[in-house]
């Protein structure tokens, strides 16, 4: 049960590691989805986009990741501003 609390705590060395997997693993579905090579039904289709953001939310309370996301939304929103 040592390995748990790396999930939780944003310092720790494997948080960030597994919530980019689980983060490539869902857009690899989500790409599979829409190309129709796999068929999801319409709950787990939801759960997939469920984990995607969730993910995405656990990967931002990171500094060093949230502080990069930040830095890459604010340069896209540059760009489609001007």
């Amino acid at each position: 049960m040592k390995f748990l609390p790396s999930f939780h705590n944003p310092k720790t060395r494997g948080y960030t590691t597994y919530y980019v997997i689980v983060l490539v693993v869902v857009t690899g579905v989500v790409i599979l989805t829409t190309l129709q090579v796999i068929h999801q039904n319409i709950i787990q289709n939801s759960m997939t986009f469920f984990e995607g953001y969730f993910s995405l939310f656990m990967l931002i309370r990171n500094e060093k990741a949230g502080n990069g996301f930040l830095r890459h939304v604010t340069y896209v929103k540059s760009l489609t501003i001007t």
